[in-house]
C-alpha cells in the first residue's frame, strides 16, 4: 500500500502541475477577452482603496457609511468635473491655435526632408543607381497605431464611455459593503487560513493605498512647482499644462519624455527663441529628478517601491495585454501582486524578487 502511494505521487505532482497551468491560463484569458470588464473592476478598486480612509474618518464624527460613501463619490466627480471642464476649456483655446502649429511642425519636417533628400542625392551619385529605383511607390493607407494604442483595453470610444458611467456606481457599493465583502471574502477560505487571508487583504489595502495617495500627493507638489515656472516663462495655459506635465513625469522611464511634449508643443507655437524651450524642458527633467529621489521615497514609502526589472516587465506585459490603460495600470496591479507574495510565506522570495534591496 505504501509503495503504490509512493509510486502514484509523482502523477499527483505532474495533475497538480498541470491544473495550475490550466487556472493560470484560464485567468489569462479572461483578463485579455473580458479586459474592458476586468480594467472597470481595477479602477474601482483602486478609487474605492483610495477613499476608504476618508470613508472611515467620517464614520468616526458619527456619518453613516453610506452617506459618507456618497459624499466621498460626489466630491470625486466634482475635482474630476472641474478638470475636465478647465481642460476642456483650454483644449478649446489650443484648438484656435492648432493651425499656427500645423505650420510650424511642417516648416520644420521639410526642412528635414530637404536636408535627408540632399544627403540621398549625394549618397546616390556616388553609387550606382538600380533598376529598381525607377519604379513608382505604392503607399496603403493603414489606422493610425495610437487610436488602437489608446482603446486596445476597452475596445472603443463607446465602450470606454459606459465604462467610465459604471465606475462611480462600483466605488459607491465597494465602499458602502466593505464591511460585508471583508468577511464573505474571509469565508471563502478555511478556518484555519482566514488569518493569512486577512493579512493578505490588508497587505493589499495598504499597498495600492500609499500608492495611489503617495503618488498623487507627489504629482500635486510636482505641480505646484512646476506651474509657476511655467507662468514666468510666459507659457499659454500654464494652469493646465502644468499639472498635466507632473502627472505625466510619474509614468516610468517615459515620463519625462511625455510630461515635456505638451509644454513644447505650445511653445513651439508661442516662442522663436532657445530660451523659453530649454526653461521648459530643463524645469520638467528637475522637477522628475526630485519627484522620484526626493519626494516619492517619504511619500510613497519603500514598501511599495519595485525594482527596474519588475517595473519594465510589468509595463511591457499589461501595455502589450491592455495598451495606453494597461500602461497607467500596470504599476498598481504590480504592486497588488507584490503585496500578495509578501504576505504569504511560501511567495515571500517571489516579493522579495519584485521589490528593491
Amino acid at each position: 500500500m505504501d509503495e503504490s502511494k509512493f509510486a502514484a505521487t509523482p502523477v499527483q505532482a505532474v495533475a497538480t502541475l498541470s491544473v495550475h497551468i490550466i487556472a493560470v491560463a484560464i485567468v489569462f484569458a479572461s483578463v485579455y477577452f473580458a479586459s474592458s470588464i476586468v480594467i472597470t473592476l481595477v479602477v474601482a478598486s483602486l478609487i474605492a482603496f483610495t477613499l476608504e480612509p476618508a470613508v472611515v474618518l467620517l464614520e468616526r464624527v458619527r456619518v453613516p457609511r453610506w452617506l459618507g460613501s456618497l459624499l466621498m463619490v460626489l466630491l470625486t466627480l466634482a475635482v474630476v468635473y472641474v478638470i475636465v471642464y478647465l481642460i476642456y476649456d483650454r483644449a478649446a483655446a489650443f484648438m484656435q491655435d492648432l493651425p499656427k502649429l500645423t505650420t510650424r511642425i511642417k516648416q520644420i519636417v521639410a526642412h528635414i526632408q530637404l536636408t535627408t533628400k540632399n544627403i540621398q542625392q549625394s549618397t546616390t551619385t556616388m553609387l550606382p543607381a538600380s533598376p529598381e529605383a525607377s519604379l513608382p511607390a505604392v503607399r496603403v493607407q493603414q489606422e493610425s497605431p495610437w487610436g488602437q494604442f489608446l482603446l486596445r483595453g476597452i475596445g472603443s470610444a463607446y465602450a470606454f464611455a459606459v465604462t467610465v458611467m459604471f465606475v462611480p456606481f462600483l466605488v459607491f457599493f465597494m465602499l458602502t459593503s466593505r464591511n460585508h465583502i471583508w468577511m464573505s471574502t474571509l469565508n471563502l477560505f478555511p478556518v484555519e487560513r482566514r488569518q493569512q487571508a486577512e493579512d493578505v487583504m490588508r497587505g493589499i489595502s495598504k499597498m495600492v493605498r500609499n500608492f495611489m495617495v503617495g503618488n498623487l500627493l507627489v504629482a500635486v507638489i510636482s505641480a505646484g512647482l512646476i506651474t509657476p515656472i511655467f507662468a514666468l516663462v510666459g507659457l499659454r495655459y500654464a494652469l493646465v499644462v502644468g499639472p498635466i506635465a507632473a502627472f505625466l513625469s510619474l509614468v516610468p522611464y517615459v515620463g519625462v519624455a511625455l510630461a515635456v511634449l505638451p509644454p513644447l508643443l505650445i511653445a513651439l507655437v508661442q516662442f522663436d527663441t532657445m530660451g523659453p524651450f530649454l526653461s521648459i524642458a530643463l524645469t520638467v527633467v528637475f522637477m522628475h529628478f526630485i519627484a522620484v529621489n526626493v519626494l516619492t521615497p517619504p511619500l510613497v514609502g519603500h514598501r511599495v517601491k519595485l525594482n527596474a526589472l519588475t517595473v519594465t516587465i510589468s509595463m511591457m506585459f499589461w501595455g502589450w495585454l491592455w495598451g495606453a490603460i494597461g500602461l497607467v495600470l500596470a504599476i498598481p496591479i504590480t504592486a497588488a501582486v507584490k503585496a500578495v507574495c509578501d504576505n504569504v510565506d511560501r511567495l515571500k522570495p517571489y516579493g522579495d524578487w519584485m521589490g528593491e534591496s
